[in-house]
């Protein structure tokens, strides 16, 4: 197993945020007709499609391809070796809030897969030299916080703990500062890496991180497409990361309430429908553990009122927009929870507009359930 001092192995591939944009560009590109089942990963030689390919962002096929491969480490391309190019579930998160405008998010969100990415993969002596399954291998990023000094290290001590004697000296060592930096997790001062404080609580649960020898390889690979579903082993401290973010205003509020964080707030309310029981929503009965509370507030109002198309629910009411209507509970708010997670939950929501809101809380309108209920057809055969 390769050595976690003086051996860390890396692809000499950039982590700047102009080489994830100009992935994006040829995701694009890869969509037309003529690319589809086209493979970017073969052959170069004489291949006049694959120069062409890789013209769409003005570099040569084999630093085409390296720009590919780099993008499906760190985890924002889908491991495909054909066309079209597809995002991964952050990596279409990223685009989404690039795309809206939200480039504050989507440098943040940027700097966290980052990080996911240096914390997960494991690096060996085999002929890849590292391995998307943590538990075959040495996690580097962990070793490093794990032996910091008052949170910084010097860059002598750096490039020995990188490289140490090995012939690539200085090397390698450039290209995991700059990976650090880009992650937001260093900075340089004088001749010292200073941890930044960046995404502490992700930070200390690497510190004591073991990584679980049952989850197979395709299991790391949906973490690393998605880190917040339930095998994910940083999934709680991820989730608050992704709720910060999702606050992070670069923008006035306006008409449509910061809908800026709408991808955020999709990606949070996707794995929270997924994880919350959606039978005896409304009762005292469902049991849930503490670490599974449930998206704040601000976040379940947002939830609510876009599943429901910012429409008013009350039948004949025509109201609709974002500043007309509000998130109201089913279950009042001020009901104590006891395990019961009615508070967050979209399925404990109407959208209704500010009247209807207060003659639904006078009692002036009441809800009707209507229940199907599906009934086997039983046959036996003689």
């Amino acid at each position: 197993m390769a050595r976690i001092q003086g051996d860390w192995f890396h692809s000499r591939s950039s982590s700047n945020l102009g080489e994830l944009l100009a992935i994006r560009k040829l995701l694009i590109e890869s969509q037309k007709i003529e690319y589809i089942g086209f493979s970017w990963s073969g052959g170069r030689h004489n291949n006049k499609k694959m120069h062409q390919f890789s013209n769409a962002i003005g570099v040569q096929p084999s630093t085409m391809q390296t720009k590919i491969r780099t993008m499906i480490r760190y985890g924002f391309v889908k491991d495909n070796t054909v066309c079209p190019l597809t995002f991964t579930r952050i990596g279409q998160l990223w685009n989404d809030l690039y795309s809206i405008g939200n480039y504050k998010a989507a440098e943040k969100l940027y700097q966290i897969t980052l990080t996911i990415s240096l914390a997960i993969y494991a690096f060996n002596d085999t002929q890849q030299g590292y391995s998307i399954n943590p538990s075959k291998g040495n996690l580097p990023l962990q070793y490093l916080f794990n032996n910091l000094i008052n949170n910084e290290i010097s860059l002598k001590d750096f490039q020995n703990l990188v490289d140490g004697n090995t012939t690539r000296t200085g090397q390698n060592t450039s290209y995991w500062k700059t990976d650090l930096i880009n992650a937001g997790l260093f900075e340089q001062k004088a001749n010292n890496l200073i941890y930044t404080n960046s995404f502490a609580e992700f930070i200390e649960e690497l510190k004591l991180f073991v990584p679980n020898t049952l989850l197979t390889d395709a299991d790391w690979q949906a973490v690393r497409e998605n880190p917040l579903i339930e095998n994910s082993p940083f999934k709680n401290s991820l989730k608050k990361i992704f709720l910060e973010i999702a606050e992070t205003k670069e923008l006035e509020d306006n008409a449509q309430n910061q809908i800026i964080t709408e991808p955020l707030i999709d990606i949070i309310a996707d794995e929270e429908i997924i994880l919350i029981p959606t039978i005896d929503i409304l009762s005292e009965g469902t049991k849930i553990t503490n670490q599974n509370k449930r998206v704040r507030n601000s976040m379940w109002s947002k939830r609510v009122k876009k599943e429901h198309g910012y429409h008013c629910s009350v039948p004949e009411c025509d109201v609709k927009g974002n500043d007309f209507v509000v998130a109201a509970h089913i279950k009042p708010d001020a009901i104590a929870e006891e395990n019961t997670p009615h508070r967050t939950h979209i399925l404990n929501g109407l959208c209704l507009c500010y009247h209807c809101h207060i003659a639904f809380d006078k009692g002036f309108i009441a809800l009707t359930i209507t229940i199907t209920c599906w009934f086997p057809i039983l046959s036996t055969k003689k």
